[in-house]
């Protein structure tokens, strides 16, 4: 039987409906709405293991709040190599980052002039010499002419005063010798202490004047750490503190050798100097943190061990009722073996140590 046009498009309409029906119903399957609800909230995993293994119960604590104040490894020894006389530098025998030992030849000056000077000293002093000697046998003639009443006394005094003067002219030349051979062993700087060349301020060409500084250089054995700690936490520390200073992966000890007077009245800082332990391995310009107690306040502790970390995931496992229920938690620093949990875990509660990592 042929059906009509309008039978056509009831049964077309029909289709349309069943088909958007069964999606419908095949969409609230896959949301589940078929099978059992959850109620809304957290619901604890329970794991098929039935006996639990070490376990430790939270424990609430009050402990100090550690600051970690950044700060800069540097040298307690520092010295600017400056020359004592003006001389050309003719060789600059080391560069910026060399390590030197003390005596090590660090710039040679042109000794041509300082030599000359002492060649024009030590001539001067013969001349005078030569002239106090010659004054000298004066004075003896005049005395003895003096003594037969050749001469007058006018006479033996002026040849007398000749030659004092001479000799005195003498003193001061051998003088001007001394400093002249001083000044001549000043063309060679050598390094006054074992460290590190950390700056070259002039080059080889360049005129060294008294107390104008060639290079820079630093100890690397006497190492301190400082840092700018806010006024509100330096107020608590005392010379002679015992902190930690961190440096990369390591902690060393440190002692405080030095705090500023006065806050600096931009930052509110204090500036504070604190002595390395000479076993430390560092080098001067590292990144440090010193770290210091300030203030303190209640923590729920856990060992360590008890945590499980998957991915980025922290996790315990709590011992309830003699089984063992997973629970999410978030950590927060580690105090040695034990680790704060700063949600997730109540006090007097008990968890797993030891569990799988």
């Amino acid at each position: 039987m042929k059906m009509t046009h309008s039978e056509q498009s009831t049964h077309k309409l029909y289709a349309a409906l069943g088909s958007l029906a069964g999606l419908i119903l095949l969409l609230v399957w896959m949301a589940g709405g078929f099978g059992s609800k959850t109620p809304p909230g957290v619901t604890q995993a329970t794991e098929p293991a039935a006996v639990p293994g070490p376990t430790a119960r939270v424990e609430l604590r009050e402990i100090d709040d550690v600051r970690a104040w950044p700060g800069t490894v540097s040298a307690r020894t520092v010295a600017q190599i400056a020359a004592k006389v003006p001389a050309r530098i003719q060789e600059m025998a080391v560069k910026a980052g060399d390590a030197v030992t003390a005596g090590q030849i660090l710039v040679r000056l042109d000794e041509r002039e300082l030599q000359a000077k002492l060649n024009q000293a030590r001539a001067s002093q013969t001349a005078a010499e030569a002239q106090a000697g010659s004054a000298g046998a004066d004075a003896r003639r005049m005395q003895n002419l003096f003594e037969r009443e050749a001469a007058t006394r006018q006479m033996l005094d002026s040849t007398q005063a000749a030659a004092r003067s001479a000799a005195a002219r003498v003193a001061e030349a051998r003088a001007a010798v001394v400093a002249a051979e001083s000044v001549a062993g000043e063309g060679v700087l050598k390094a006054p202490f074992d460290g590190a060349v950390i700056q070259r301020l002039m080059e080889p060409g360049d005129m060294a004047l008294p107390g104008q500084a060639i290079l820079a250089m630093q100890s690397s054995q006497r190492l301190r750490v400082e840092a700018a700690i806010p006024e509100s936490c330096a107020g608590t520390l005392e010379m002679g503190q015992q902190l930690s200073v961190r440096i990369g992966e390591k902690r060393h000890p440190a002692a405080i050798e030095e705090i500023a007077p006065a806050a600096d009245v931009e930052t509110r800082t204090v500036l504070v100097k604190a002595a390395l332990d000479p076993q430390a391995d560092a080098q001067p310009g590292t990144f440090a943190s010193l770290e210091q107690a300030c203030g303190r306040h209640q923590a729920l502790l856990i060992p360590a061990s008890a945590v499980i970390r998957t991915g980025q995931l922290e996790s315990v496992r709590l011992a309830v009722d003699g089984r063992i229920r997973l629970r999410h938690v978030r950590s927060g620093k580690a105090y040695g073996d034990l680790v704060e949990i700063l949600s997730g875990l109540r006090e007097g509660e008990v968890v797993v140590t030891g569990g799988t990592k």
